[in-house]
């Protein structure tokens, strides 16, 4: 139960209680590592992240033994001990915030609380705000989907939909962690947990590790075995322009030696997954019939339509698959997704804006550098450790090389 209010901040349980004063009471201890069921919490940090609504969080909490009231500040704890029902009638935690500050709206509480917690509510848990009580509209129908190394299951409820474009929702412990593209060639849609993934420490992201890395793969995978490519109708203006930033991607990419790697899926979902990313030093031998002029882009677009299984392996050392997609103005008109997805926006303003045949708005191409430019860095991995002024002159000078490419700007 949340209680939300200009004078106080309540959240209320009805669990097991705080047992290990001790451990509870030291930052970064992890205490709930002998409790059965998912616990969310793994590094004993969660209990700081209250001290942002108050200077002060008061802990009311009863273990079935004995009852403790807990006052925490970022300097100490101050805690007393008393009878079993003294500080809470009941077996759970009660933590209250005086005064608090940057409290939400009860709408957006709301939405993010099912939206973080729906998987659990859609089983059955309940969560009350403010006196009403939360819903979802989940299918909480749960079902084995692969395993990784180490008998890690990946279970969860995905599910074809025209509408959808192959984003999934994660969840680890069955909390809803992000939203990750895992194929956007196949209109299916839904959510996956996996509880080894791990998540940042916002809990809005997940750790790139060695198991995600494994868990992608798997679920890619899964869903090249379960649904179809979607075969879509694109117009010569939007072949044209993929022709241009493919052609100019591909001479700073050779530029700047950087080779994106990746597992990429071909065909309709039957067949073996081809390796787009060769060694350096080592070429492709086979690839399908295609004209020497197409580019890369283009090759990925001019299928015809069949209930065969269509052979979509370019001959390419850079591994790159360029996507259309329909994420409207949430999602930018040119966006690159790890590890080798180049994501065309076309429902975005800004996608519609450069299409625009005026003469005095200037070359399509011109118009879509800046996300281009940013498409590029993002490809090298040594741009995660830059600082944002970093990034913006890293951007600024592949677009002086797109510019040099296109004999726009003179070369030094």
């Amino acid at each position: 139960m949340v209680q939300t209010s200009l004078k106080h901040v309540i959240v209320e349980d009805w669990g097991r209680g705080i047992k290990n004063i001790e451990m509870f009471v030291e930052f970064g201890q992890y205490s709930k590592a002998d409790l059965d069921g998912e616990i969310i919490g793994s590094k004993g940090l969660g209990k700081l992240s209250l001290l942002r609504l108050g200077d002060k969080v008061n802990y009311r909490t009863n273990n079935g033994d004995y009852s403790l009231s807990i006052m925490m500040s970022l300097l100490d704890f101050d805690y007393d001990i008393g009878g079993q029902t003294k500080y809470l009638e009941h077996r759970g935690t009660k933590i209250i915030i005086q005064d608090p500050r940057d409290v939400p709206p009860t709408d957006k509480l709301g939405s993010y609380l099912e939206r973080a917690f729906g998987l659990r509510i859609a089983q059955g848990r309940q969560i009350i705000l403010n006196g009403s009580l939360l819903g979802s509209k989940i299918d909480p129908n749960e079902k084995l989907l692969c395993r990784l190394g180490g008998a890690v299951d990946v279970t969860g409820n995905l599910k074809g939909d025209k509408k959808a474009h192959g984003n999934v929702d994660v969840y680890v412990k069955h909390v809803f962690v992000q939203q990750v593209p895992v194929d956007p060639e196949r209109n299916f849609g839904g959510w996956v947990n996996c509880n080894r993934l791990v998540p940042d420490t916002n809990r809005n992201s997940l750790v790139h590790d060695r198991t995600y890395d494994q868990f992608l793969e798997h679920l890619k995978e899964y869903v090249t075995s379960k649904f179809p490519r979607r075969e879509d109708d694109i117009s010569k203006e939007e072949k044209l322009i993929g022709n241009e930033i493919a052609n100019l991607l591909k001479k700073y990419l050779d530029h700047a030696g950087l080779i994106p790697k990746g597992l990429l899926p071909v065909g309709r979902g039957t067949e073996n997954v081809s390796d787009l990313n060769p060694p350096l030093g080592e070429r492709q031998t086979e690839a399908p019939e295609q004209k020497e002029t197409e580019s890369e882009y283009e090759k990925q677009h001019t299928s015809k339509k069949t209930d065969k299984p269509i052979k979509r392996v370019v001959k390419s050392t850079y591994g790159i698959r360029y996507v259309d997609q329909d994420a409207g103005n949430d999602k930018e008109p040119l966006f690159y997704v790890e590890p080798n997805l180049i994501i065309k926006n076309r429902t975005n303003d800004l996608y519609k804006f450069v299409l625009r045949g005026k003469e005095s708005l200037g070359p399509k191409w011109f118009k879509m550098l800046p996300y281009l430019s940013r498409v590029a860095v993002n490809i090298n991995p040594a741009s995660k450790t830059w600082t944002h002024e970093q990034f913006n002159l890293e951007t600024d000078r592949v677009m002086r090389f797109f510019l040099k490419a296109k004999d726009v700007l003179s070369a030094e």
